[in-house]
């Protein structure tokens, strides 16, 4: 599998630090996007009557952030979301759960597992940072068998930004494997820009898969520092996160 190589500064103070790498999830490890836009939609509809999903940049975005999202550009204000918060995560993850199937392991991207495996058995700490809810994370996991890979992991409740995420997981990983946040060189995994933006917000090894709705030419004009197609090419994924 062809590897464009981006940009190489992050490289530079790397070499000494132990490599910690961190997932994210939907479109880039799974791909169950048809359900996550079936529940926003069958919620927004339900309390607001929201007919149908419009057009909206909502990749990378913490899971309430996305509906906040898609509500405003239907011209719901955010007075009337922030009275209805509670009931709308409830809503949302009582949705979710009834309409995901218990067997989930088809949705899993080739390349996934061969790459948690190799990881794992180089003993390489590993995490996942999603901005989706806990409620609604867990049973994906779970459901695709892929809960037993992450010792870490960081979910996008009560955040607004993927930055939060991160240092959420960086907090994690720091008690998880006894080590501080300077003894680790962060390196992420993700499918969108927010992604890359911020890994670099921590100094990662920022590496793009083009699993999701972004092309490795719109990837690359974010500055990531590796982009992949996907993550079928384990072994060159797994030299990049490991270059010295």
């Amino acid at each position: 599998m062809t590897i464009d190589l981006v940009n190489k500064s992050t490289q530079q103070y790397a070499d000494l630090k132990t490599r910690l790498v961190f997932f994210d999830m939907d479109r880039t490890i799974l791909d169950v996007g048809p359900y996550h836009r079936q529940n926003f939609l069958f919620v927004l509809q339900k309390m607001f009557g929201v007919m149908e999903l419009p057009p909206a940049e909502t990749s990378g975005y913490p899971y309430m952030e996305v509906v906040r999202i898609y509500a405003r550009a239907a011209g719901i204000g955010d007075g009337i979301l922030d009275s209805q918060q509670t009931e709308l995560e409830t809503q949302l993850v009582e949705n979710m759960l009834a309409i995901l199937p218990d067997e989930l392991t088809k949705y899993v991207f080739p390349g996934t597992v061969q790459l948690l495996e190799k990881l794992n058995v180089e003993k390489i700490p590993i995490g996942l940072t999603t901005g989706s809810l806990r409620a609604i994370a867990v049973p994906l996991l779970k459901r695709s068998g892929l809960l037993k890979y992450f010792p870490v992991t960081s979910f996008g409740d009560h955040v607004s930004t993927r930055e939060q995420i991160v240092e959420q997981g960086l907090e994690k990983a720091t008690w998880v494997y006894g080590m501080s946040k300077e003894d680790f060189q962060l390196v992420t995994i993700g499918d969108a820009p927010e992604d890359i933006r911020a890994g670099k917000a921590f100094g990662a090894i920022t590496i793009s898969v083009a699993n999701g709705v972004y092309s490795t030419k719109q990837l690359s004009a974010h500055g990531p520092d590796y982009v992949f197609r996907d993550l079928r090419d384990t072994q060159a994924i797994f030299d990049k996160i490991t270059t010295k």
